[in-house]
């Protein structure tokens, strides 16, 4: 029952406990920090991975070549594969491409749980995905961390 954010080490958690990776939209200044609010209704019950780094230097460039960056996301792809589940909120003030990304890559591992908001730019792709792989979808994080919250 712990916080962890990028870059912290993960793997010395206890692994009787389940974990959940809290992927979706980050983009500063459009993304609501809804990860905070999934990290209190849920730290009780669950690892929770979180990869909204609190030392992100928007100036970073995101090239390879960059360690800060290239640590970022290592981290992210390495708790993503480790996580037991992950929730994935598309927020609809965003485009996120990066979790467009991981939906992808994610899809058919049977451990995605996804929110997708009304008026999200792709929300036609993300519910045909869904419906295809059989991924659960939720109208609200309400409703999610209540389901999480009820199976733990």
């Amino acid at each position: 029952m712990s916080i962890y954010k990028a870059p912290e080490n993960i793997e010395n958690r206890d692994l009787n406990l389940k974990s959940v990776f809290l992927a979706g939209s980050i983009e500063m200044n459009k993304a609501t920090n809804w990860q905070r609010k999934c990290e209190i209704a849920l730290e009780k019950n669950f690892h929770i991975f979180n990869p909204r780094r609190e030392s992100w230097n928007s100036s970073w460039k995101q090239e390879i070549t960059n360690p800060n960056f290239k640590e970022q996301v290592e981290w992210e792809l390495n708790a993503l594969e480790k996580a037991d589940l992950i929730v994935l909120f598309f927020e609809e003030t965003t485009k996120s491409p990066i979790s467009l990304l991981e939906f992808g890559l994610f899809a058919k591992e049977n451990k995605l749980l996804v929110v997708c908001q009304e008026n999200f730019w792709r929300k036609g792709n993300i519910d045909i995905v869904c419906k295809k792989y059989k991924i659960p979808q939720f109208k609200s994080l309400d409703e999610v961390i209540n389901q999480l919250k009820t199976n733990s």
